[in-house]
């Protein structure tokens, strides 16, 4: 025992404390000593009342029959655990019609009957699972002198309860990811209280239908451009407005350029060579395709197999088998043979651009002392320190044995060096067009609609079609799609269908104001939350803590 605390103590000037005032839960009970044991305050108290009700017949009794001690973990009190000792008497009921013949009084402002925690501090830990979860809840509990096991503080996260549903009358939907390429579920919310609904499991047109026919209502429903929720909402809300949100519209578009210049994409590296200037054509750092002379054994071994694996495909497909027979013999994925068969030509890989490295800024220094003639990596990494590189020796060494592999590699140059332009970023400028771009990407958008007309008049369509978007007119719809059928680009035109199949949700989506920009938001959240319980919580823990953090 460190000491003893007398709680009658005077305040001058003041106003009086006694123990109630500062933990109003204990309001009701009567302190009999504070004592500090072992770092921990211990209370010991017990109930003022003289009678205690008999919880089935509610007759009051002043009849004891025994005593035991509850030890009532709270919150802490001056940096220190703090227990509450409750001497709890069991009376005797005397009352003949009652069955029970003993009973506990309770103290329901400290704890609820067997608790082994106070109101407050279950509070408290219940705050803290639901922000934090598990592990990383409960080693901040311990940090705070509130300790308690991870299974413990989810269990009173599953104790609270889910807030009631309130009629929705726009419903945002939309998939995510629990395990990705594995198991997804859906999510929905109410898009005029920026709220969230409910999660379900699975993201099929059933698990939607079962949900809307369970909580009728509904009057506008946003979605993405997914089959089975467009399917959902026809089965469980017939008369809902269907919306279909206008950046999804926008994503199939850019989908459907990409996939046609994957297609053409002999024709967008022949764009990007026009555009390099013959010096810089034979200079060290050319424009070769992968699988010439600049590239490393292991990078020209890859396109090889690749290569092989093409003509597999085409010789297979000149013999009459179907994709899936194809991919079924190969042991490829259905895409990558229908990828292979749409090319035009073997489609090359885009090699990777180099990231930015500490020792970029000192390359041209490099190549200057590599002119001169010195060889030394570490003569040259010394040099490199006195002029700031905080690197490594193994980066400047490295750097070095490439050129010493091929001798010219470090030779200066006065050309830049080849631009080279992705599939997708071809796509992405395509898009945008016009004023947007610089000089160079106009450049090679004019290269590019020469070599492929096909591509010239698909971006300008996709350009008008994002315009359309901008500006929500609906009424401009159906021309743009004449012209895409007209304009013969098999992509566009496959595009086109789709917006006829999903005709009144695309038009609403440009009428109306709503979209899944809220829905969008919210899964970011539950995404945050998700890797927070780094995949260890099931989907019922999970949905748990999503809704009481909505």
């Amino acid at each position: 025992m460190e000491g003893l605390a007398s709680l009658r103590h005077g305040c001058p000037g003041g106003i009086p404390l006694r123990v109630p005032d500062l933990l109003p839960h204990l309001t009701g009970l009567r302190i009999e000593r504070m004592l500090v044991l072992d770092g921990v305050v211990r209370l010991e108290a017990g109930v003022r009342a003289a009678t205690a009700a008999c919880p089935t017949c509610g007759h009051r009794s002043r009849r004891i029959h025994s005593r035991y001690t509850r030890r009532i973990a709270d919150e802490p009190l001056g940096g220190r655990r703090l227990e509450v000792h409750l001497r709890v008497r069991h009376f005797l009921c005397r009352r003949t019609p009652c069955p029970r013949r003993t009973f506990a009084e309770q103290s329901p402002s400290l704890a609820p009957r067997y608790a082994r925690r106070s109101t407050p501090l279950t509070g408290t830990l219940q705050q803290l699972g639901m922000a934090l979860g598990g592990r990383p809840g409960a080693r901040l509990s311990g940090a705070l002198r509130r300790p308690v096991s991870r299974t413990t503080l989810l269990r009173l996260v599953r104790a609270l309860p889910v807030p009631d549903r309130v009629p929705v009358r726009v419903l945002g939907v939309d998939d995510w990811a629990l395990k990705r390429g594995r198991t997804y579920g859906t999510i929905l919310i109410d898009q005029e209280r920026h709220a969230v609904v409910d999660l379900l499991e699975g993201r099929t047109s059933r698990a939607l239908a079962t949900w809307l026919d369970e909580h009728p209502g509904v009057e506008i429903l946003c979605r993405d451009r997914a089959g089975a929720y467009a399917d959902g909402a026809r089965q469980g809300a017939p008369d809902a407005i269907q919306v279909a949100d206008r950046w999804h519209v926008l994503v199939n578009l850019r989908e459907a350029l990409e996939r046609l210049l994957t297609r053409k994409h002999a024709a967008v590296r022949a764009a990007a060579s026009d555009l390099v200037p013959a010096p810089a054509a034979a200079g060290p750092r050319g424009t070769e395709a992968p699988g010439d002379a600049d590239a490393t054994p292991a990078r020209r071994d890859r396109r090889a197999r690749r290569y092989a694996r093409y003509e597999e495909v085409q010789a297979l497909h000149a013999q009459g088998h179907s994709m899936r027979q194809i991919a079924r013999r190969l042991g490829v994925a259905r895409n990558t043979v229908r990828r292979f068969l749409r090319a035009e030509g073997f489609p090359e890989r885009q090699p990777r651009r180099p990231r930015p490295t500490l020792l970029a800024p000192y390359v041209p220094y490099l190549r200057e002392r590599w002119a001169a003639g010195c060889r030394n990596a570490a003569a040259l990494w010394h040099e490199l320190r006195a002029r700031g590189f905080r690197g490594g020796y193994s980066g400047v060494a490295a750097r070095l044995a490439g050129w010493r592999e091929r001798p010219d590699a470090g030779a200066l140059t006065t050309a830049a060096p080849a631009r080279r332009f992705s599939v997708r970023e071809a796509t992405w400028l395509l898009l945008r067009g016009g004023e947007e771009l610089d000089p160079h990407q106009r450049a090679f958008l004019s290269a590019l609609g020469q070599r492929c007309p096909e591509a010239d008049r698909a971006g300008s369509l996709a350009r008008d079609f994002r315009t359309l978007v901008t500006r929500r007119d609906s009424a401009a719809l159906a021309d743009w799609v004449a012209r895409a059928d007209d304009a013969d680009v098999p992509e566009l035109r496959g595009f086109a269908n789709g917006l006829r199949r999903d005709w009144a949700a695309v038009t609403a989506g440009l009428d109306l104001p709503w979209s899944s920009g809220q829905t969008e938001g919210q899964v970011n959240r539950l995404k945050l939350l998700k890797r927070q319980m780094y995949g260890r919580a099931s989907f019922a823990l999970l949905r748990h803590r999503f809704l009481l953090a909505a």
